[in-house]
């Protein structure tokens, strides 16, 4: 559950919630003397995204050179069978 920051517009108290999304604009009208303060969000996400390791043991690590080797043996296989063709 989002956790918001309100500030009470008298005496500049300022105020945790944790409530429902579907729940804040229902809590806004009901307290007109609180204001929203804006917040960063609890997490950041870092870096350029999941690393085909990240949650692989043993053999499965090597996924994408097995792959890589595939394709390269599926190319040669269809050029081979595009010479006979040919011929």
């Amino acid at each position: 559950m989002p956790t918001y920051i309100f500030k009470n517009k008298d005496n500049g108290e300022i105020t945790e919630i944790q409530m429902r999304i579907s729940d804040l604009d229902q809590f806004k009208q009901s307290n007109p003397n609180l204001s929203q303060l804006p917040t960063a969000p609890n997490f950041r996400l870092k870096g350029t995204g999941w690393y085909e390791t990240d949650f692989k043991t043993g053999k499965k690590k090597n996924l994408v050179k097995e792959d890589k080797e595939t394709k390269k043996e599926s190319k040669k296989d269809s050029s081979k069978k595009s010479k006979e063709i040919e011929k």
